[in-house]
């Protein structure tokens, strides 16, 4: 599939006809079971859930005491004194000061002020206008002759990943016509089929749209930087979540820790499921594997969120601290190392250990330094340190596992309320864009 979001799709004339569009579909949970049967697996969620992607069931879903439900209004998600009233889809300069149009006097967790009026109308005017005349005022795209350009700034890069995600899903254009040749010719806005996107299209306009909501709040997006960081701690076990692309984080108010690119929390877990189909031929609405999966994975991100929330005031337990295997270096060569088998006594490694701990360097890495300084010419060179290693230091080079915590993120519980027994986190439904 190719896209060319830099011409109005439209206007560029008959072309081979792409891929028939993807039916939209989105899954529903229907999960119905005995709950007390569930608590009796709950001493074997481990066991359960090893090789869940092959063997998923309703089982899975009941084991976690899940209970999904519909229909739920804004004002049972969002907070209290968060919810913007309606009157604040009017223009604050000619909107009538009430009650209802006044900022609020409730300061954020951070004892900073709370966006108002002024900052939601902005963004949500932006909203509010067409797709196509949001397409249409973007650089490089061509205008209708005599249509005011809509002016973007807050959503600019929102409607450019949209546009994007458009060439793929949107059919309100679709016209499908024969060539003198019986071919089959097409006019409109995809070049491809949804389920030929790439998935960074959606996860970029995910991310574009939440960074658009949450920057009045002094939050930021912090990407997972491994796939370590996406990794639920689970009886003994990480499971991997996929699907998960960002988090929402808050702006610490020490200046210094902000340029440094520090982050606080996490407050929201951002999930993307690249999935477009969720149910085969035989399944019921609700039944189908990848429902299940996408609930599954959906309850993974907020346990995964509560986990790392959960880390305030604690310090990172590694269960390789100071074990011999994570610390000593590997010695016996083998034929890796191309002549006699070195294998070292547990005393000297025990020493290195030693030597490790204290801050030092072993006396043989030291010597080995100076050597390799010596004919380099320069001491301490990094564009040497940095050459492909051989198959003999690539095996004599122990790294430890990676670390489980992010190092620019300090872990609160930012918006737990007082009080409250456990963090009562949540995850809401699924956001149709």
């Amino acid at each position: 599939m190719h896209t060319r979001s830099g011409a109005k799709a439209s206007d560029n004339g008959p072309r081979p006809a792409p891929a028939r569009p993807t039916p939209l579909d989105f899954p529903q949970y229907q999960v119905q079971g005995d709950l007390s049967a569930a608590h009796r697996d709950a001493r074997n969620l481990s066991q359960l859930f090893l090789s869940f992607e092959k063997d998923v069931s309703a089982r899975n879903v009941e084991a976690l005491n899940i209970i999904p439900l519909g229909e739920i209004p804004l004002e049972r998600l969002i907070p209290e004194g968060y919810l913007p009233p309606p009157t604040w889809l009017q223009d604050p300069s000619f909107a009538a000061e009430s009650s209802d149009t006044k900022e609020p006097c409730v300061a954020a967790s951070n004892k900073l002020r709370k966006p108002g009026h002024e900052d939601f109308y902005y963004r949500a005017r932006e909203l509010l206008h067409g797709n196509d005349d949001c397409f249409d005022s973007l650089p490089g795209r061509p205008r209708a002759q005599g249509q005011p350009p809509v002016r973007l700034s807050q959503a600019s890069r929102f409607y450019q990943n949209l546009l994007l995600m458009a060439e793929s899903w949107d059919t309100s254009k679709d016209t499908y016509t024969t060539d003198h040749d019986g071919k089959d010719m097409y006019t409109g806005r995809r070049y491809g089929a949804g389920h030929e996107m790439p998935p960074h299209y959606r996860e970029d306009t995910v991310s574009a749209f939440v960074e658009l909501c949450v920057w009045p709040f002094q939050c930021n997006l912090q990407n997972p930087r491994s796939s370590v960081n996406r990794k639920l701690h689970f009886q003994k076990r990480y499971l991997p979540i996929q699907g998960i692309t960002s988090a929402v984080c808050r702006n610490p108010t020490d200046r210094q820790k902000a340029r440094s690119g520090v982050l606080e929390g996490p407050l929201v877990g951002v999930y993307c499921r690249n999935t477009t189909t969720f149910r085969t031929a035989s399944d019921a609405r609700g039944e189908g594997k990848a429902e299940i999966m996408d609930l599954l994975f959906e309850a993974g991100t907020a346990l995964l969120m509560a986990q790392k929330r959960a880390r305030e005031g604690q310090e990172e337990e590694k269960p390789w601290q100071d074990q011999f295997w994570a610390l000593a270096k590997r010695r016996h060569l083998g034929e890796l190392g191309g002549g006699r088998q070195d294998v070292e006594t547990n005393a000297r490694a025990c020493r290195e250990i030693e030597a490790m701990k204290s801050g030092l360097e072993p006396m043989e890495d030291v010597e080995m330094e100076k050597k390799n300084n010596s004919n380099n010419g320069s001491e301490g060179n990094e564009s040497k340190k940095r050459r492909i290693q051989g198959p003999k230091q690539a095996y004599s080079t122990t790294k430890p596992p990676e670390s489980q915590w992010e190092s620019k993120i300090e872990y609160r519980l930012i918006g737990k309320e007082p009080g409250a027994g456990y963090d009562n986190a949540c995850f809401p439904p699924h956001v149709a864009l």
